[in-house]
């Protein structure tokens, strides 16, 4: 199967807007309409070429570099030609969500025209004509080292009546909010030299279906967006889409968007990953999740994931402090915003008898009298800070808030082998830049155990 594929597509470029500062090039610098050719790739990973050609007179290499000087964005400037035949898409290209890699001229010819190369990352087609499915998604490499402990192949060569490429599937479709998902591998082969042999390669893909017909096409692309997030939550690597093919059903004669994305994930085969012996597979993790909640604590679990993800490639130090501000925004989180209507609370003081004024005058009078058996060199300093230390003596202490926070969200502080004043002794020595007192690979274990938990605490 080859990889390429290019769609010559006619384009306008609106430079009307720009006569004054293209008003030194020879020539016209309105809206013109230029044949163009786009090329992508619908196998990896990869960015995508427009070729635009135009006649040496027209100077539009020159005007492009004249118009980025500027400041002006040049993918602004592409728009689709309108057609007045109706079965022609007239948005036939989108760049809404692209942005310009770079852009240059060539040397040579075609037939009697030059062209400028733009070279870009995210696009999308419509076509006319509907794809089989609702969504199906072409997965980056990832995914495919846990896709194939999903399937069991057969013995091939056996010519036997029940020979089967595929002897077990163990992939189903797991119900996700409006839509259903399933993970496969698709096969393709090439024939090989000598012509006896041939190659196999599997691609990745996620598939949804949504019997309703209702969902859109961009709610389709979100949802395959937040499954991604799901895999990469479950599987502790970055899993991202490449390619997608999007079911249209709100235009006329229905149609199909295909979105290109540049993904940047960086292959990961490891095996292992922390959820592996609490859920069998992705989908039982899946039936594990509330939809409702996933969707509320999207953005959360975004910030969260990529961070834990990046621990694998970091020194301990690094590590723990990813840890640890991890959990901290996910406790002031919840400070502002109350789970399922209960508010949380940290207890910065403890509660003293009496009033505020008879509180600080106990206080302040016991201070006095430790001042008495501090020695004659620290005295002077001593007694110049002892009241600062009042409200030191109120507080109750990080670790409360630490574990008041486990608690507010029905998780144990003892099931953790750590204590989590000693945590923030530790953060405290690595914020002001002294290494920490002790060996950190069990206090990023039992730190990342707690991550794990608090997310499905909060979207179970």
């Amino acid at each position: 199967m080859k990889d390429y594929f290019q769609n010559d597509v006619p384009i306008l470029l609106k430079l009307s807007e720009h006569k004054e500062l293209l008003d030194g090039f020879p020539g016209e610098s309105g809206d013109s309409q230029f044949d163009a050719r786009l090329i992508y790739n619908q196998r990896r990973p990869e960015e995508a070429q427009l070729i635009i050609y135009y006649k040496p007179s027209d100077h539009l290499y020159e005007k492009f570099r004249a118009l980025a000087e500027a400041g002006t964005s040049i993918l602004d400037l592409v728009n689709p030609a309108l057609s007045p035949y109706k079965w022609v898409n007239p948005e036939f290209f989108e760049f809404s969500e692209s942005s310009l890699i770079d852009f240059h001229g060539t040397n040579y010819f075609d037939h009697d025209k030059k062209s400028v190369i733009l070279v870009i990352r995210n696009f999308c087609l419509f076509q006319n004509g509907r794809y089989a499915a609702d969504a199906r998604f072409s997965l980056a490499d990832n995914a495919i080292s846990h896709l194939t402990g999903y399937i069991q192949y057969g013995q091939l060569g056996t010519y036997d009546s029940d020979d089967k490429f595929i002897e077990r599937n163990h992939n189903r479709w797991t119900r996700f909010g409006p839509v259903e998902f399933m993970l496969s591998l698709s096969h393709s082969y090439k024939q090989g030299e000598p012509k006896k042999d041939f190659v196999i390669t599997r691609d990745a893909q996620l598939a949804l279906r949504d019997d309703s017909e209702k969902v859109k096409d961009l709610e389709l692309l979100s949802l395959g967006e937040d499954l991604c997030l799901l895999m990469s939550l479950y599987w502790e690597k970055n899993i991202d889409f490449f390619n997608a093919l999007l079911r249209v059903n709100d235009r006329d004669n229905f149609g199909t968007r295909e979105v290109f994305k540049l993904s940047g994930e960086n292959f990961d085969s490891s095996q292992e990953f922390h959820l592996k012996d609490k859920y069998q597979n992705i989908y039982d993790f899946a039936d594990s999740v509330n939809f409702e909640k996933f969707q509320t604590f999207r953005e959360l679990i975004q910030e969260a994931v990529p961070r834990l993800v990046r621990i694998k490639h970091l020194d301990d130090i690094s590590a723990f402090m990813v840890l640890y501000n991890i959990v901290e925004k996910f406790r002031n989180y919840f400070l502002n915003e109350p789970l399922d209507g209960s508010a949380f609370t940290v207890k910065e003081e403890y509660a003293f008898t009496g009033s505020e004024s008879s509180i600080n005058k106990f206080i302040k009078k016991k201070i006095k009298e430790i001042g008495e058996i501090v020695a004659d060199a620290d005295k002077q300093e001593f007694d110049s800070k002892a009241f600062e230390k009042v409200s030191f003596i109120k507080k109750t202490g990080l670790i409360d808030q630490f574990e008041g926070f486990i608690k507010y969200l029905h998780l144990d502080p003892n099931d953790y082998d750590v204590e989590f004043g000693q945590l923030i002794k530790v953060r405290n020595l690595i914020y002001h830049g002294n290494p920490p007192d002790r060996d950190l690979s069990l206090c990023n274990k039992e730190l990342k155990a707690l991550v794990y938990d608090i997310i499905l605490a909060i979207i179970a």
